[in-house]
């Protein structure tokens, strides 16, 4: 039995290894292995996970980060310079709960509101100072807070500078040289002038010929004394200030406002001012002009409003609440305030006059305010729209934005002027805007969902400009009557993600990682993989044959 079992396993042998022989003697060597028949490659699924979608895997299974189950995902394709887009079921948008509001134009307009401190006009701030050496024999002011006219007696002093210049016009009349130009008399008055003697006393002394051992002093202007440097029976030397002076009839109130609310200010608008001091009562005034600094510490601008005070009710040094009156233009910016086109001193820029001419504090011409006034329909009470009256302009620009009524030649470069386009004709009244829900913010780039149509999505990507309540103001992006995504738009922003397609946080799409950037090397498909996502094992190598 055993010799048997012997002699089969031998035969089974020798039969395998004839075999063997037989085939190699038949390929002879080097030929190469009988073709394999194979099939075009097909399209490979993509699995993700629903929680972290930059996890794309050739295979179902778990997400290496949460553990939750992987989903199908269709990849995409980034490359195409096409509009990514999203079309969800009906089905879909009801579980998503997906609204969707019209961008329309609206007039934007807000009460900006900001506290302030009642300060002094500085215009209208003076020194009253001693032109000569003496002593405060007598003080009719010597109470600070006074107010006072032009005119009032302010002290009565000895100054023996004063003497000589008495006695030296006496002298001189004597001389009988009176009323000749450049004459000993009219030296010594136009001195006793310089040192603040009125035309009175002057008078007074050449009728007389009496000399006033005691002169006394005259207010040359009219307000509150803010300031008083003079005691009696005390010396004073020339040039020494003895009282300090502001005229309250005009105040200016120091509003503080955040930069980020500069683009609600412009000069000319109006403002409404309230103090808990004065209850039941309100000022108005007009922003002068915006100070050019920012407070490093408060991030604040400090923007003066010109107030009428002329009952003194504000007091310098009382805090105030004001409302800014503005209204948002179409470039996002303050509207027009109604004093363009009009004339201001660029040294007192709240004087506003209807015409040219000298300043009435400085008497420097009066410069025209650039820009154009607002549109009739935006004024309140106004009615249909009408064209406004064609004016000229210089082709050079001699005069900046000065306009004619008519036409004619520049009185500069004397070219012919011409027709002025009416830029208001052409801006549409009102500001393209959206809802604050229908913006998706990642801090560096403001997108939303526009629907194309029936449940057909896409990204794009906006302009915005200052916040108005829950509205935001689009300087570009969109378009008039465009439909966009007010409820769910993360919802749809995850689906992108999830996708592939470019999102708020990828704007490139998972392919080229966080905000378009993509990090290192990738894998021969180009998909961004997560730092914490292991690289799929490397291949087993192929075995060598001898």
């Amino acid at each position: 039995m055993n010799q048997r079992r012997i002699l089969v396993t031998v035969a089974i042998v020798a039969g395998a290894g004839g075999a063997f022989l037989l085939g190699r003697a038949t390929r002879g060597p080097g030929s190469a292995p009988p073709p394999v028949a194979t099939s075009a490659p097909a399209t490979q699924q993509v699995y993700t996970c629903s929680m972290h979608p930059q996890v794309r895997l050739d295979r179902p299974g778990k997400c290496p980060i949460c553990e939750m189950p992987l989903v199908p995902a269709a990849a995409a394709d980034t490359s195409s310079s096409e509009t990514p887009r999203l079309q969800l079921s009906d089905h879909a948008l009801a579980m998503a709960s997906v609204e969707t509001t019209p961008v329309t134009r609206r007039e934007l307009a807000r009460g900006l509101r900001a506290v302030g401190k009642i300060q002094y006009d500085e215009s209208s701030l003076a020194t009253v100072t001693a032109r000569v050496d003496g002593y405060a024999e007598r003080l009719f002011v010597s109470i600070t807070g006074i107010e006072i006219k032009a005119g009032d007696h302010l002290a009565e002093v000895y100054s023996p500078d004063l003497i000589v210049a008495q006695q030296e016009l006496l002298i001189a009349l004597q001389g009988g040289t009176n009323g000749q130009p450049g004459s000993l008399v009219e030296t010594a008055k136009l001195k006793l002038r310089r040192w603040g003697l009125t035309e009175e006393q002057i008078a007074e002394l050449v009728t007389s010929k009496k000399i006033a051992e005691r002169v006394t002093l005259f207010s040359p202007i009219r307000g509150t004394v803010i300031e008083r440097s003079i005691v009696q029976d005390s010396a004073f030397r020339a040039g020494d200030a003895l009282y300090r002076v502001a005229n309250l009839d005009r105040v200016w109130v120091y509003l503080d406002v955040y930069e980020y609310d500069l683009a609600w200010v412009r000069y000319g608008q109006r403002v409404a001012i309230v103090a808990e001091a004065l209850p039941g009562r309100a000022f108005e005034g007009r922003v002068t002009f915006v100070q050019p600094l920012v407070n490093e510490e408060t991030r604040t601008v400090r923007v003066p409003v010109h107030v009428l005070n002329e009952d003194h009710a504000l007091k310098p040094g009382m805090f105030v609440s004001a409302v800014i009156e503005s209204t948002l233009a179409a470039d996002g910016r303050a509207a027009a305030t109604g004093v363009e086109g009009r004339y201001t001193c660029p040294m007192h820029p709240h004087v506003l006059r209807e015409e040219s001419g000298p300043c009435p504090l400085c008497e420097m011409p009066l410069e025209q305010i650039p820009g154009s006034p607002p549109p009739a329909a935006a004024l309140p009470g106004a009615g249909p729209p009408t064209d406004p009256a064609p004016v000229y302009v210089c082709p050079m620009k001699c005069e900046g934005a000065k306009t004619y009524p008519e036409p004619a030649n520049c009185p500069v470069c004397e070219m012919k002027l011409e027709l002025a386009a009416p830029s208001n004709r052409q801006l549409p009244l009102g500001v393209l805007c959206v809802p604050t829900s229908a913006v998706l913010d990642s801090g560096t780039r403001q997108i939303v969902y526009v629907e194309r149509s029936r449940g057909l999505f896409e990204p794009r990507e906006v302009v915005l400009g200052p916040r108005v309540g829950e509205l935001l103001p689009v300087l570009g992006g969109l378009a008039e009557g465009e439909r966009v995504v007010t409820r769910g738009g993360f919802l749809i922003d995850s689906q992108f993600q999830i996708t592939g397609q470019p999102s708020l946080f990828y704007p490139g799409g998972l392919m080229a990682g966080p905000a378009g950037h993509a990090h290192g090397g990738g894998d021969s498909s180009g998909a961004a993989r997560d730092s914490r996502v292991p690289a799929p094992p490397a291949a087993a190598p192929t075995p060598h044959e001898h």
